[in-house]
């Protein structure tokens, strides 16, 4: 019986003995010095090439993150890269214009020698500042407020002060578009309250305007700047006018009577 038990204890030695020289490191390897060089933990080489590409791969996400970021830049000018036409370069952005409100049938009059010196015309008009943001390429909301003001002193004697104001709103749809010319269908409706004179004069007048015009706006690109620009307004209005007691409409052509008539409808816009 001790033979076999002798043999046993062998063989559980060799087993342990190959076991744990299968579990040692390797032995580190040696530089042309004869000195050792540490090996690399494990994994060491893998984490190491994952956080070197970590960085490239994040930059590289937000380079193209930014590039396809949506936004409206500056306008150009002459010494920037042009856009395909002055009507392309102000999409997305917001023009400031001021132009003359026509009021209708009856001219706003101030009573002769108080709402105005002895004379001198008694005739208001009336002006409008607006806004015209172009939405799309082909479509752009309008708003503007109509108002007037005045009043003051004749020698010793204080004349009637008067004030007016609405709102105007309407859209203007592109028609047509080359370089430094843009044409566009821009209906319009306005609703303008005026009071000439103090509060216990009366004479109150109300006013309302529905315009359809063809537009055309003429940008300054040719000289550098596509942000300002000129238009000219043509096309049929309805308007009603009523003032203490007299009730007027009337269906015309804008700018109908003369070439001054026509540039009276003339208005200067500057995109932002």
């Amino acid at each position: 019986m001790r033979a076999p038990f002798a043999v046993l204890v062998a063989v559980a030695v060799a087993a342990g003995s190959a076991r744990a020289l299968a579990q040692a490191p390797e032995p580190a390897p040696l530089s042309q010095s004869g000195q050792l060089v540490p090996a690399a933990a494990p994994g060491a080489a893998s984490s190491g090439s994952v956080a070197s590409q970590a960085p490239a791969e994040v930059a590289g996400e937000t380079a193209a993150s930014v590039a396809q970021a949506p936004g409206v830049g500056p306008i150009p000018t002459a010494d920037a890269t042009p856009a395909a036409s002055d009507h392309d370069a102000v999409v997305g952005h917001v023009g400031i214009e001021a132009r003359r409100f026509d009021p209708g049938p009856l001219p706003l009059t101030l009573r002769s020698g108080l709402g105005c010196p002895l004379g001198a015309s008694c005739e208001v008009s009336m002006g409008v500042v607006g806004a015209r943001y172009w939405w799309t390429r082909d479509f752009a909301w309008n708003a503007g407020l109509a108002f007037a003001a005045g009043g003051g002193r004749s020698g010793m004697v204080a004349l009637d002060t008067y004030y007016g104001f609405g709102p105007i709103a309407g859209l203007s749809m592109l028609l047509g578009n080359w370089r430094h010319l843009a044409i566009a269908a821009s209906p319009e409706l306005a609703f303008v309250w005026f009071r000439p004179g103090a509060p216990d004069t009366g004479g109150r007048t109300t006013m309302f305007s529905v315009r359809g015009a063809l537009e055309a706006e003429l940008h300054f690109g040719f000289v550098g700047v596509p942000a300002l620009s000129i238009g000219l307004l043509a096309g049929m209005r309805f308007q009603y006018e009523s003032a203490a007691g007299t009730r007027l409409w009337s269906i015309g052509v804008i700018g109908d009577g003369s070439v001054w008539d026509a540039l009276t409808n003339l208005y200067v816009r500057y995109y932002l």
